[in-house]
């Protein structure tokens, strides 16, 4: 494995579609980025042992696969199982219609017919492909719930100060929705966490949080980033490169700093130097960089266009 190279820059095309069906779908942040871990794992999947013999059942990997050649069936898919994995209730129905009004956007609404009962029977062949690429292992460890609790710890202060002067009755109702969030498990309690911090920090410090959230997306998407460090590296780098955009001042050098908020972790400062070196080259976007295998399935998505937006 230590021969293998990653791209950097990912499929924006079906990245944006994963993100954006998400959006249509109304799910929990955790569900559309374990979509998106997912699907950097099946290519990594491929990449590794196309051609080859399974270790499970000896049986050749075929590279010419329906997921493998079809980026619509493969988003679709990660997002179906994703859904499943994270205790997201949605009906496979709903994945499909979405997934076809997405990339259908002038044709007639799905009606149940033939061609509907195909996509499904594709979809949920699909799910039991990807479940065995995945190797039945389903959890994902994502960068955003520790890059919160740092960034709670470094406003920690005055954060808390001010419900210190409260009176703390009233200080028990101000914590009711996040104790209720944590309590109930909601999978929707990061986000709105992290909301109520930006609503509690000052200017700087709200702003320094959206940038670490858009950072942790990023880092997610880039299939080098997500599939050779660890969710505390990641979440230590973006951290780190949203307060140097913001051009925070920090009393301290990288090194203490990762000492300080990365010590029971046994993190390497160079690690978190390599995670921002990466985001920075995926920012820049190199126009004069030549494709990995892992880039050109088929020909067919070689010729897909890629016009989409950023991905922040």
């Amino acid at each position: 494995m230590s021969n293998i190279q990653f791209s950097l820059f990912p499929n924006q095309a079906t990245i944006h579609f994963i993100r954006t069906a998400g959006a249509m779908l109304e799910l929990p942040v955790r569900t559309t980025a374990t979509a998106i871990i997912y699907y950097h794992q099946f290519n990594r999947f491929m990449l590794m042992n196309k051609g080859k013999a399974s270790m499970r059942n000896n049986h050749i990997v075929d590279e010419m696969l329906p997921l493998n050649t079809c980026e619509e069936l493969l988003a679709m898919t990660c997002l179906l199982l994703a859904c499943k994995a994270t205790d997201v209730s949605r009906k496979v129905r709903d994945i499909v219609n979405v997934g076809y009004r997405y990339y259908h956007p002038k044709q007639e609404p799905l009606q149940i017919d033939e061609t509907y009962f195909q996509m499904r029977g594709s979809l949920v062949t699909g799910e039991l492909l990807l479940v065995r690429a995945l190797g039945y292992n389903l959890e994902v460890a994502l960068p955003f719930t520790f890059c919160l609790h740092v960034l709670r710890a470094m406003a920690a202060v005055s954060w808390f100060v001010n419900y210190a002067k409260d009176d703390p009755n009233e200080h028990h109702q101000q914590q009711a929705p996040y104790t209720h969030l944590v309590r109930s498990g909601s999978p929707d309690f990061q986000r709105d966490v992290w909301r109520h911090m930006e609503q509690e920090m000052s200017p700087e410090l709200s702003t320094i949080a959206r940038l670490a959230w858009a950072f942790c997306w990023d880092s997610i998407s880039s299939p080098k980033i997500i599939l050779t460090r660890n969710p505390t590296e990641i979440a230590l780098g973006c951290l780190y490169l949203a307060l140097r955009t913001c051009q925070a001042e920090l009393p301290m050098t990288i090194n203490q700093w990762v000492d300080t908020w990365g010590t029971s972790e046994n993190l390497s400062v160079q690690n978190i130097r390599d995670v921002v070196t990466d985001l920075l080259d995926l920012f820049a976007g190199q126009s004069d960089r030549t494709p990995l295998p892992s880039e050109n399935k088929t020909q067919d998505q070689q010729q897909r266009p890629q016009s989409t937006p950023a991905l922040t």
